[in-house]
């Protein structure tokens, strides 16, 4: 856990399951304008809560994963930043071969994605209607559904 890793120039091999649920369960959407904190990891499990497939539920596990090494910039600013939707596509595109989940996302991941951003607005920045989970929750939460998902064992990768 915790490699270093370029991300204009990402070594797959230094790409791990267990960094990246730990970066997004200390992640807060929409950054940090929320009632509690509410990660990243949990924005995910949610999404993939509403997909159908196993593989759009890998995507949509997945979807925000080079938030992991570049962090997050909110929609209205991030497609104005030509430079860094680049790189965050070519991140992506080296973590989905890694993990072999279609990249760019279907329409349906990115469906769910979108419906996750309404409904977190309502309960999640505007009001305190949901109980949320803790960092450390919501990482091994993401960990157990990968696990689920794709074989995955964390302990090997500790």
């Amino acid at each position: 856990m915790g490699k270093m890793i370029d991300p204009l120039n990402p070594d797959p091999d230094s790409i791990n399951l267990v960094d990246i649920a730990h970066a997004l369960g200390n992640l807060c959407r929409w950054n940090g304008h929320t009632m509690k904190f509410y990660s990243v990891a949990e924005h995910c499990i949610f999404v993939q809560n509403m997909v159908q497939t196993r593989q759009d539920k890998i995507a949509a596990m997945m979807h925000d994963a080079s938030e992991a090494y570049i962090a997050d910039v909110t929609r209205p600013v991030k497609h104005r930043l030509k430079n860094y939707l680049d790189i965050e596509f070519d991140l992506m595109m080296v973590i989905s071969r890694k993990f072999k989940f279609q990249y760019p996302l279907s329409q349906v991941v990115k469906d769910a994605d979108d419906y996750a951003c309404r409904w977190e607005y309502i309960n999640v920045v505007s009001a305190e209607r949901i109980q949320t989970m803790t960092p450390i929750a919501a990482k091994r939460a993401f960990l157990e559904i990968m696990g689920m998902l794709t074989n995955f064992n964390d302990q090997d990768h500790e």
